[in-house]
């Protein structure tokens, strides 16, 4: 048997999966929603502990901060900014423009802009503790909303009667 048992890996990929989902342009390729919805039906199933979602929340909190600090660095040098999509980057923007620090939250729900918009919260000048308190929100609910989802589909599933 191996010393390293693949549940005891889980958590460090989950944590890896939502850090790595919340920096800037890498997100766009590494999507956690079916994670966490896979996650979900684990929980339901029985397969994985609801704590194993905490680090779904640690790696999308560290994410965003990542990437919040990436986008203050290089407004701070007075670099340009990198090359991203224009019609997430205008979605983005005008969240920001409509909803200030709440755009961080609402982005989280809304797919590639939550990769985009904690780089343009730090690179726009949004305060500290406004993206702190934003990000916080946003790390806390957005895992156990979808996997909530996933939960929800499993016990369905189950009682759904069959044939």
């Amino acid at each position: 048997m191996s010393p390293w048992p693949l549940e005891n890996l889980a958590p460090i990929l989950v944590l890896v999966m939502a850090f790595c989902e919340a920096i800037v342009l890498i997100g766009l390729f590494v999507p956690l929603t079916p994670l966490l919805l896979a996650l979900g039906g684990g929980i339901a199933a029985g397969a994985f502990a609801p704590e194993i979602l905490v680090w779904a929340v640690l790696g999308a909190f560290l994410g965003n901060l990542a990437s919040y600090c990436l986008g203050q660095r290089l407004k701070a040098k007075k670099r340009g900014l990198p090359r991203l999509p224009s019609r997430v980057v205008e979605r983005v923007e005008l969240l920001f423009e409509r909803h200030g620090a709440a755009a961080i939250v609402l982005s989280r729900y809304l797919g590639p802009p939550a990769t985009i918009a904690p780089f343009l919260a730090g690179w726009s000048g949004l305060s500290w503790t406004r993206f702190l308190l934003a990000n916080l929100v946003a790390s806390l609910t957005w895992p156990p909303a979808m996997a909530l989802i996933g939960y929800a589909a499993t016990l369905g599933w189950r009682w759904a009667p069959i044939g």
